[in-house]
């Protein structure tokens, strides 16, 4: 009995395969097409907080650089 529930656990464990976190490149258009509420979540990503209230080529400004600085670490 315990024979079947050994080999399906067995089964089950070999053909997982442990998820890979997804990594998008964003563009600079890409950004210019984005709303503030996706441009601010974008920041959150890089770590830095952005104000909605500012205009949107100010948040995208912000970002590329926020992500200059990481490339260069």
């Amino acid at each position: 009995m315990f024979g079947w529930i050994k080999r399906l656990i067995n089964k089950t464990v070999s053909s997982y395969e442990p998820v890979k976190p997804k990594t998008t490149t964003i563009t600079i258009k890409d950004l210019k097409n984005k709303t503030k509420k996706e441009l601010e979540r974008i920041g959150r990503k890089l770590g830095i907080e952005l104000d909605r209230r500012l205009s949107k080529t100010k948040l995208v400004n912000r970002i590329k650089f926020r992500a200059k600085l990481k490339r260069k670490k």
